[in-house]
């Protein structure tokens, strides 16, 4: 439970002849961690075999369908009865089909975008019942479109110069849009009269074509766009059905390509010479007699395989060893980092902690139930599963501290064992002792990884000083406030003693570092204070809503909003800063004495890395 699967060290080396033949195996074994050969002098890495080139090719095709299709990615669930030449002819021939259809879809949507512009320089010249044919080109006539302040003051200014002039207009807004036709002779006239009016010119440059006002038009490009419309449609029906009809294909043939790749591919990991290959890696202790038997039967005993435990600084990939209850809080670790090979692995640690440090500060039977329900929900939509039960034991944890502390959506509906509103302090000492407790184990897991590494001597220097320093600084507390008979000089000298055991274990940074033993048992605090937090913004909450009940009438259904709303945004709060804070408790404060990581998780061959 606390730590890993026993590995062993593996090598693996025979005759090219039964290569692929051992890789097949090895893949079904799905037991062998391979550590990737380096090229040198000695051995060169090995070469793909020549099936590799054409699995990948058609595996792109199939994934980039499986991307187009928008087919979710899950287990296969069917059997795959095709080779590789047969899942190649039929994704052929579904990427021709799909193509033509994606075809007809962007030619239909690229309509619709054409004529949506066409539409928009139509929608400003509705108003003004001229044919479009008019905007043409002349010799003897000039014409301008846009707009100004004011159609009527142009008019007036326009008939001082000429009246070799038609002015049509439609108001917007606060400006007029004008199409204005004026004698060739009188353009730079007509330019400068614009310009005092503030004339702000517009071109349209897709109506050229167009014959008839512009409001028969926009009739005839709505009915097109309807048409496109439903050829839209009837594409997209097209696309969901080859969607239905190849997805259980496409992802039974995704997983089976996967896997002929990564065995394909499989010598580019191993060593090899003109004549044999080696494969290294590690495999768990428990394996190794079905995998000597296993090979010598495919191989006819013409392969070598030898064993040998895991030596003192070897880089050992790591399979944690849990109980299913304890199994989801393996999601943490990956989070983080994966302990060395011979670390403890803290995992079942904060599966005991993790939710009572969450409890204590969402702590209301009214949230636990809330969250527990969502999360319950959510499990069944995302795939999280991990994730998603390590919250719904941290809200049914955060239930029974509910009942602990008497709140129910920050009701005290029951008498409380301890109130967080009233028993501030009480509860801040509570924390704070658990902030001890669990640091102090912090540094006992630290004690036994540093003795299994560094022997035990290191390990007292290292880690057992931190608790002698606790002891000589409560000594010396205890001594001044003369809370018990402790003589004075005793915590001195035990608190020298643990300076120097630091300086010896841990060397000047040690010293530097005294003060954070206390400061991140002072960080247990905020159990409370984030606790706290919710309980007063509930209690704001709720007083809110009972100045309006009392109202009564309409006012009513604005205190059952302030409810609904107020306890939705406390509780997004609560879980987040519960989450959060349990976390970086655990992360910060817990691991900092011990925990050191960095391993490679066991990624077995013939395993996808999820």
């Amino acid at each position: 439970m606390l730590k890993p699967y026993e590995m062993s060290s593996v090598i693996i080396t025979g005759p090219n002849s039964i290569q692929e033949a051992i890789i097949k195996e090895l893949h079904e074994l799905k037991v062998l961690h391979i550590v990737e050969h380096s090229k040198n002098e000695l051995a060169d890495i090995g070469k793909p075999f020549e099936s590799a080139a054409r699995l990948s090719e058609v595996l792109v095709k199939v994934r980039a369908l499986i991307a187009v299709l928008g087919i979710r990615k899950e287990e296969a669930e069917f059997e795959l009865k095709k080779g590789l030449s047969d899942i190649a002819s039929t994704t052929k021939k579904l990427s021709e089909e799909l193509n033509t259809v994606l075809e007809e879809l962007k030619k239909s949507q690229e309509l619709i975008l054409k004529n949506e512009s066409v539409k928009q320089e139509l929608e400003i010249l509705k108003e003004i019942n001229v044919p479009l044919e008019y905007f043409t080109s002349y010799k003897s006539l000039a014409y301008f479109t846009g707009y100004v302040k004011d159609a009527a003051a142009l008019n007036e200014e326009l008939l001082k110069s000429t009246k070799n002039f038609m002015l049509f207009h439609s108001g917007v807004k606060k400006r007029s849009f004008i199409v204005l036709f004026a004698d060739a002779k009188i353009k730079e006239k007509a330019q400068s009269v614009l310009q005092k009016n503030s004339f702000s010119k517009v071109n349209f440059s897709n109506i050229a074509n167009l014959k008839g006002t512009a409001s028969s038009n926009l009739r005839k490009i709505e009915e097109e766009n309807t048409k496109h419309g439903r050829k839209i449609e009837e594409s997209n029906k097209k696309i969901e059905a080859l969607k239905n009809e190849h997805r259980k294909f496409l992802l039974a043939s995704e997983m089976f390509l996967s896997g002929q790749l990564e065995k394909a591919e499989a010598p580019l990991k191993f060593a090899s010479t003109q004549s044999s290959f080696l494969v290294k890696g590690w495999v768990p202790a428990d394996n190794r007699s079905k995998t000597i038997e296993r090979l010598n039967k495919i191989s006819k005993n013409k392969v070598f395989v030898h064993f040998e435990p895991a030596k003192a600084h070897d880089k050992v990939p790591v399979k944690l060893k849990n109980p299913k209850f304890a199994k989801p809080f393996e999601f943490f670790m990956d989070l983080y980092s994966m302990p060395t090979y011979r670390e403890l692995d803290p995992t079942f640690f904060v599966f005991l902690t993790f939710p009572i440090f969450f409890g204590i500060m969402l702590g209301d039977v009214g949230y636990g139930i809330t969250s527990f329900a969502v999360f319950w929900l959510l499990k069944r939509k995302i795939k999280a599963k991990n994730f998603f039960n390590i919250l719904m034991l941290a809200s049914f944890v955060s239930m029974l501290f509910g009942l602990l502390f008497g709140e129910f959506f920050g009701y005290e509906f029951i008498h409380p064992v301890i109130s967080r509103e009233h028993d501030m302090f009480k509860l801040l000492y509570i924390v704070l002792a658990i902030g001890a407790v669990h640091v102090n184990i912090g540094l006992m897991i630290g004690f036994i990884n540093e003795m299994k590494s560094h022997g035990l001597m290191h390990a007292i220097y290292a880690k057992a000083s931190w608790i002698v320093l606790e002891i000589g600084v409560a000594m010396l507390a205890l001594s001044y406030f003369k809370l018990i008979e402790v003589s004075l000089f005793v915590g001195i000298i035990f608190l020298g003693a643990s300076i120097l055991m630091l300086l010896k274990g841990e060397g000047i940074k040690g010293l530097m570092e005294l003060p954070t033993i206390f400061t991140n048992m002072l960080s247990y605090a905020r159990l409370m204070a984030i606790g706290l937090s919710s309980v007063v913004l509930a209690v704001i909450i709720n007083d809110s809503a009972k100045e309006f009940f009392h109202k009564g009438g309409l006012f009513v259904s604005i205190g059952i909003l302030i409810l609904v709303i107020g306890h939705i945004i406390n509780l997004m709060l609560g879980l987040l800063g519960s989450f959060l804070h349990s976390l970086r408790l655990h992360y910060v404060e817990f691991f900092s004495k011990f925990f050191h990581g960095g391993a490679k998780r066991y990624q077995p061959f013939g395993i996808k890395d999820e």
